[in-house]
């Protein structure tokens, strides 16, 4: 038994409600037995433990950060790197997760949202990183959005230690707004404006110290060369 629907002068039969519903039931299905790829819970194993990372993340930044961060050389690396980022990863960053899946979890969500943040667990992480857009138009906006970000983490856990990545010296006052916000608990603010005008000033008074600073704080690994080897292809 149909009915008849007029609109705008067409005339269209249309079927009984239970009908339409019935015709739904495939997609209803579908949608309810395939969730969301990256919409689970962090599930923490034998009390391993992790950090959260948010802002800025692609390719780019997340390679620099994991390729420094769980370089070999370093004495603990047994750190889980969760990476909570509102847009679903693409392909080449897809691949750089699966490359690192032992050590890197990634999750769909916002830092600004206490559902996405309970679903990592950022109160029991070791601390939650906010990277920074180094090459954005606006560095106060985007500076702004980031400290909106630590807002969020220090609303929902005040005692959890936030690294931020600013691009502008004069934005870290807005931090001591915050009231969650402890330096002596290990709360921190990166300026890259600052950490580069800082570098060009030490090194104008000791030619070289740039360099020197900058060999410390990045992981490099080289191959050794055996000399056997360099003789007989000679």
């Amino acid at each position: 038994m149909q009915t008849v629907l007029q609109i705008q002068g067409f005339i269209m039969p249309t079927a009984q409600p239970n009908a339409v519903f019935a015709s739904w039931i495939p997609e209803i299905t579908e949608l309810i037995g395939h969730p969301s790829k990256y919409g689970g819970v962090l599930r923490k194993e034998g009390g391993k433990r992790h950090i959260v990372v948010c802002g800025h993340i692609n390719y780019d930044s997340v390679s620099y950060f994991l390729k420094d961060f769980l370089h070999e050389d370093r004495e603990d690396v047994d750190v889980e790197v969760v990476f909570l980022h509102r847009k679903p990863p693409d392909l080449e960053l897809e691949g750089l997760f699966k490359r690192h899946f032992t050590t890197v979890e990634f999750f769909q969500g916002t830092v600004m949202n206490p559902v996405d943040l309970q679903r990592v667990k950022v109160q029991q992480a070791d601390a939650c990183l906010v990277l920074a857009n180094k090459y954005c138009q606006d560095p106060d906006a985007e500076d702004a959005a980031n400290i909106m970000r630590v807002i969020s983490i220090k609303n929902f856990s005040d005692d959890i230690r936030v690294i931020i990545q600013l691009m502008q010296y004069h934005n870290k006052a807005y931090l001591l707004n915050i009231p969650s916000w402890n330096w002596k608990n290990g709360d921190d603010v990166i300026c890259l404006a600052e950490l580069k005008l800082g570098f060009i000033a030490q090194s104008c008074l000791a030619p070289g110290f740039s360099t020197m600073v900058a060999n410390l704080f990045a992981m490099r690994s080289y191959k050794t060369v055996s000399t056997n080897n360099l003789s007989k292809e000679a």
